[in-house]
């Protein structure tokens, strides 16, 4: 089976030569982005035993990407899989091997999760564990590590990736959201955590990629989030008007507006051009976690009598830890 390895690059260094080496000994097919890297480079890139395509400038990861998945079955017409992997050697090639033996035993979509301990940068582990947090309230699904760069697929995957918003590190986040948003299979495949110079090299800016992936997170998100504005300005007016008189039945309504946007809207906006399978996991969570909202808001009244307004407000910061961390353990069973 031929299996593509597409690496995006920018201003590389001679890690990138050593990984497209050994992945040919290892019969891949490799195909660098050069995104826009500077004019010194251009020897680097001539010198490389690989297809290369540029961007005419600096785009980002995620455009760089793009570009390669949108020419990898003109370039290579009998490629069935792809994975992407990074120019700086935090992939090794035995793990990128990992990879497409995945992909080769049936599985088209193949996420790498490293082991980060505390000897790994810290933005890299603040930055991953706000994207567990967020990724398991979105999906009602625990992922380990949803920003790792190595990952393989399926070239039938190709059409609907390419549509996916994005240009730099959020193109990568918000793949892996319409990945379970569509019920698509994710395997798991443990890779050796590799980081040079406490990561010092990488291109990947805190603050601002940070936000522009947690940006993108929201747009994807936008009718949950929407739905939560409406619960409180619905529960404000119950509040004010009601106390907590039939608190239950504006606690239904609730969860009735949440269902109608984010199991209907959104089906006809977002993914209204991609299949859309929310699952009955979803809907079995949604109905669990306002089911709860109700309790938290009975105890809230009975021990402690606080307004309404303010209880749902506790029930929904309670409720989200404790549904991410009963993902959590049922992911570690």
């Amino acid at each position: 089976m031929s299996c593509t390895v597409i690496i995006p690059a920018y201003n590389p260094d001679e890690k990138l030569k050593m990984i497209v080496k050994e992945l040919k000994e290892k019969s891949f097919d490799v195909l660098v982005v050069d995104d826009g890297s500077c004019a010194a480079c251009q020897p680097y890139f001539e010198s490389l035993d690989a297809t290369v395509i540029a961007n005419p400038k600096n785009l980002g990861k995620g455009a760089a990407l793009k570009n390669g998945i949108s020419h990898l079955l003109e370039l290579f017409p009998h490629t069935e899989f792809f994975i992407t992997a990074d120019a700086d050697g935090q992939h090794s090639v035995r793990d990128i091997g990992r990879i497409r033996e995945q992909l080769e035993a049936g599985n088209d979509f193949v996420l790498s999760v490293r082991r980060l301990s505390r000897k790994s940068p810290l933005k890299s582990r603040v930055g991953n564990a706000i994207s567990r947090f967020l990724f398991a309230l979105a999906n009602n699904h625990y992922l380990p590590d949803n920003q790792s760069g190595l990952r393989g697929f399926a070239v039938k995957h190709i059409e609907w990736m390419l549509s996916v918003k994005g240009e730099k590190y959020d193109w990568e986040m918000n793949i892996m959201l319409i990945a379970e948003k569509q019920g698509i299979h994710v395997a798991r495949v443990p890779i050796e955590t590799i980081y040079f110079d406490n990561n010092e090299k990488t291109h990947f800016q805190p603050i601002k990629d940070t936000l522009r992936i947690y940006r993108q997170f929201f747009k994807t998100q936008i009718f949950a989030v929407i739905s939560i504005v409406l619960n409180l300005i619905l529960v404000l007016l119950h509040t004010i008007f009601l106390g907590y008189e039939y608190f239950v039945i504006t606690t239904m309504i609730c969860w009735g507006i949440y269902a109608l946007l984010c199991f209907v809207v959104e089906r006809y906006t977002i993914f209204r051009h991609i299949k859309y399978t929310p699952g009955v996991r979803r809907l079995i969570f949604s109905i669990f976690r306002y089911a709860i909202y109700a309790l938290i808001c009975l105890a809230v009244d009975h021990f402690l009598h606080w307004p309404f307004i303010i209880a749902f407000i506790i029930a929904l910061i309670l409720t989200a830890i404790m549904e991410f961390y009963m993902l959590k353990v049922a992911y570690d069973q």
